[in-house]
This record gives C-alpha cells, sequence and structure tokens, in this order.
C-alpha cells in the first residue's frame, strides 16, 4: 500500500482500488514483517466512511461482527486485507487495549471503533 500511495501522490503509475476491505484479528503486534492473524476463521467486510481532514484519518461506518471464536485467544491487532481470502494485506494496526476471548466468544468493533491513520 505504500508504493500505492507514493505513485499516486508523486505521479507514478496509479493503482486500481480494491474491491473491498475485509478485517481479520491479529494475535500478534502486526507490523511489516508479519500479519499475525488469530484464530477467528473468517475476515469480515468493513465499510469505511470519508477520510478526515486535517487528521488523515477514516473510521468504519457500520459495525463489524459476525465472528464465533474458535479457540482462546488475546487479540493485540488487526489487519485489512483486499480478498476475504488470501488476497494482500494493505493496512495493520494495534489495539488500544488487549481483547481476550474464549472459544465460542464473538468478538466485534462497533461504529467508529476502528480507527485508520495515515502517518
Amino acid at each position: 500500500m505504500a508504493k500505492n500511495m507514493l505513485d499516486w501522490c508523486l505521479g507514478g503509475a496509479a493503482a486500481s482500488q480494491p474491491p473491498g476491505f475485509w478485517l481479520q484479528w491479529a494475535t500478534g503486534s502486526p507490523n511489516d514483517a508479519g500479519a499475525s492473524d488469530g484464530p477467528v476463521p473468517s475476515r469480515r467486510t468493513v465499510t469505511f466512511g470519508a477520510g478526515a481532514s486535517p487528521a488523515g484519518s477514516v473510521s468504519n461506518i457500520a459495525a463489524i461482527t459476525g465472528w464465533t471464536n474458535t479457540a482462546v485467544a488475546t487479540f493485540l491487532g488487526w489487519n485489512i486485507y483486499d480478498r476475504s481470502v488470501g488476497g494482500t494485506r494493505i493496512f495493520y494496526g494495534t489495539l488500544t487495549a488487549k481483547v481476550g476471548c474464549k472459544s465460542a466468544d464473538n468478538p466485534a468493533f462497533a461504529v467508529g471503533a476502528l480507527i485508520v491513520t495515515l502517518t
């Protein structure tokens, strides 16, 4: 995603917008080296509002629900992909507080709780 942003801002080749965005919980702190996707079996669709100015951030405009955790886990972050399965991870971040889940728990993000900021 960093390359796409540089190309767009500085006049390089323009990338196509992804067909959608999907969120996956992470049991580690996601970084450039790895995603640390957790034991939640699937990704969920994320819909974002318009970017805030001058903050350079966006947040989810609908609750992100529908997961059923398949094992005991502590989530430390999240990853956003351009496909529901496979695809490319385009954003990642850490949670402000750990989210502990037992098997069969249903973790979720409330409206406005997922904030992506370009820094």
